[in-house]
């Protein structure tokens, strides 16, 4: 481990596309730091360490364990009522991302996304060389990185770049593919689009050993759980269906998510591990049905912070809807369905007058702890039900109903939704309010809205133009990398 230390630390001098080419200190660590990375991935383990420091790297406050998912990208979707306290959130929720805490928030999101980018290419410009593999490690090893690193670029391109058929020909963020002291030209929009589609097509060649793909949908249960905290085949498959859907190819995007939809290897959460009256055994998070997921050993740290009250106290810094806003997003009072397991689970009182998010709440010898899903399940039942809401409505408003049906509304899907009458508006509607339920704290409600091209994002007045949905690059990558 102390040579994944030193490897890591490194890789840290590659912060940003520029790679920081101006830094005199880089050259004198260069031959040092090849001597390390040598030794390092001088055998398999090497690569499953490097994998591991990328995984936790991941879930670091810039990025998957706070600001990617429940802080900055869940804050601007305005799914929460903040307190007027916490002033740096918001002040991102009106879009000010002027502001210099905004701004540096917004800048580390960058430059970790591409400081976790280089200790991915680190290792791939190693494991071609000649290491040793156990058989089906060197598939799944490089089937994973070149699976992040586009997964990644693909979330860069969700914040900082315009949607691909509003600007396809638009210079963006650069891809990065290798690791080097030189600095990354940018790419058009359309390039960039093209690369990620590359390394994910490259990874599910690769990935087509792993094991979550190898197994049938009965035997998927024995390998899930340790697929589901790495980038396995499904991973990068769910993230092509992303990836298409975002280029509004509804088509292509359907077809990605009706497999691993049809290949079954994510079962539906029991609804006995939901409703136990024992918080320690209820699993809140759905947990079988993550496609991928990152373990967060700091989450209790995390919903202390952000999830809690204090003893009963005003939490300046909560992370929440406000009770008028739950019983709004889960539909209580319009349409009497109270009943959702998100909407009776996932928000409870905590000491004060109104229930707040628990979703991510830690209880004491729970079985279910340290969990951040990045890709659901559920997911792939709303993409696919976008992609069949024009040429068949009525089967997108089933592939809806079966999601609320493990949500526990198996007795009202008819009056939620005709499944014999659905019209194309009818699906688009359902989709919007069953993403809101479902993926709140997430982080992606945001790009939803980009996606579709929302004039003002639904609880903000500011109009919701270009300068909304994409977010400015570092001010040192337009000096020194000659941006534009």
């Amino acid at each position: 481990m102390k040579l994944v230390n030193k490897i890591s630390t490194l890789a840290v001098v590659a912060l940003g596309a520029v790679a920081l080419s101006g830094c005199n200190d880089w050259f004198d660590a260069r031959s040092e730091s090849e001597i390390y990375a040598e030794e390092h991935f001088a055998n398999q383990s090497g690569f499953a360490d490097q994998l591991t420091g990328v995984y936790t790297s991941m879930i670091s406050n810039s990025l998957y364990g706070m600001n990617s998912t429940f802080g900055l990208m869940e804050v601007l979707s305005q799914n929460y009522d903040l307190n007027t306290s916490n002033s740096t959130y918001n002040t991102a929720a009106s879009y000010n991302y002027e502001d210099v805490a905004v701004k540096t928030m917004i800048e580390t999101m960058w430059n970790k996304s591409y400081n976790v980018i280089a200790n991915l290419n680190l290792m791939l410009q190693y494991i071609d060389n000649g290491t040793y593999f156990d058989e089906g490690n060197y598939e799944m090893y490089k089937g994973a990185a070149l699976g992040l690193r586009a997964f990644l670029h693909f979330d860069l391109m969700r914040q900082f770049a315009p949607m691909p058929a509003d600007e396809p020909n638009t210079l963006s963020i650069p891809y990065v593919k290798e690791y080097t002291t030189q600095v990354t030209p940018q790419s058009t929009v359309a390039e960039n689009m093209a690369n990620i589609k590359s390394d994910l097509k490259q990874a599910m060649e690769l990935l087509q050993v792993d094991p979550i793909y190898t197994s049938t949908a009965d035997s998927a249960y024995y390998v899930r759980s340790d697929a589901q905290i790495r980038f396995n085949y499904y991973a990068a498959l769910a993230t092509l269906a992303r990836v298409y859907q975002w280029e509004g190819n509804a088509d292509s995007a359907r077809i990605c998510a009706e497999q691993v939809i049809n290949d079954d290897k994510f079962s539906w959460v029991h609804y006995t591990s939901i409703t136990t009256s024992h918080a320690y055994e209820r699993d809140v998070l759905f947990s079988p049905e993550h496609i991928f997921r990152l373990y967060y050993y700091d989450m209790e740290s995390a919903a202390t912070s952000y999830f809690h009250t204090y003893s009963g106290q005003e939490n300046p810094h909560i992370f929440s809807p406000s009770e008028a806003k739950i019983l709004d997003i889960y539909e209580v009072n319009t349409a009497a369905l109270g009943g959702d397991y998100r909407n009776q689970y996932w928000y409870l009182y905590d000491g004060g007058a109104e229930r707040c998010l628990a979703k991510f709440w830690q209880p004491e010898g729970g079985r279910y702890l340290n969990q951040m899903p990045l890709i659901r399940k559920s997911e792939m039942y709303y993409i696919a039900a976008e992609g069949y809401a024009n040429s068949d409505p009525n089967y997108a408003a089933k592939l809806l109903n079966e999601v609320r049906a493990n949500r526990g509304l198996a007795n009202e899907t008819v009056e939620i939704l005709d499944t014999l009458n659905a019209t194309p508006e009818d699906i688009s509607n359902e989709v919007y309010k069953e993403m809101r339920k479902e993926l709140i704290g997430e982080g992606q409600m945001f790009y939803y809205y980009k996606r579709h091209g929302y004039e003002t994002i639904p609880g903000s007045a500011v109009s919701a133009d270009r300068d909304v949905y994409v977010f400015d690059m570092p001010e040192n990558e337009i000096e020194f990398g000659d941006r534009k």
